[in-house]
């Protein structure tokens, strides 16, 4: 697979106030995890651009200003709730040879005929699957072919294509895409819960001006009895 080059350079502080002069000059913080070390660096925020046009699960070799390059995944990624700016990245090390295990987006195939033909609707309950392999073979996407799905079908971790060196983790029973309902059938639902909403409400108030009559009542009943 291919291995995207990042530039980054050593960071000689940390702290908020740190982090966000960097932001302000176009450069993101990032922190580089391995098994001994946890290093500080900064890299420009067009280069991540670049890196996130890449599909998929992507390996990074960061050359740093001062040492050797590393062989790199990207662990996590925090962005401005708001304005969904990239705020900080976690790396972590990969060494050549080693198995890893990280996560690979999942790629749906094809139409279901459960969909085309019967009206369903596709439910894609996970959107990446987690493998371990080496890092030479590391699939950038996992796909899924759901063509033959009927309505009611299901497709698990276990109808997942064999890769070569590649192990899926989890339970193989695990759903990964259900056909589901019918787009009329769920509107009709709908429609009907909307009633049924507005038929207890209609209970509910008369409830209510029971009560409220009940506590006129109640109100009279204490005048008398003061008197």
């Amino acid at each position: 697979m291919n291995i995207e080059k990042i530039e980054v350079t050593k960071r000689g502080s940390v702290g908020r106030g740190h982090c966000r002069r960097l932001r302000n000059s176009g450069r993101i913080p990032i922190v580089f995890y391995g098994k001994e070390r946890n290093e500080s660096y900064s890299l420009a925020e067009p280069d991540f651009r670049s890196l996130e046009k890449v599909a998929g699960a992507a390996l990074v070799e960061l050359e740093p200003d001062e040492g050797e390059a590393s062989l790199a995944l990207i662990k996590e990624v925090q962005r401005d709730p708001c304005t969904d700016a990239v705020l900080h990245i976690d790396f972590i090390e990969v060494t050549r040879g080693q198995e890893l295990q990280t996560k690979v987006p999942l790629v749906i195939i094809g139409e279901a005929e459960g969909v085309k033909v019967e009206g369903g609707i596709l439910d894609v309950m996970v959107r990446e699957v987690e493998v371990r392999c080496r890092p030479s073979v590391l699939p950038s996407e996992i796909e899924i072919d759901v063509s033959e799905m009927n309505l009611g079908d299901s497709l698990h971790i276990s109808a997942l294509e064999e890769i070569e060196g590649v192990t899926y983790i989890g339970d193989d029973d695990l759903t990964l895409v259900s056909c589901v309902g019918t787009a009329s059938g769920r509107a009709e639902a709908e429609d009907l819960e909307g009633e049924e909403g507005e038929e207890g409400e209609g209970e509910e108030g008369e409830g209510e001006e029971s009560e409220g009559e009940g506590e006129e009542g109640g109100a009279d009943a204490t005048t008398e009895s003061s008197e």
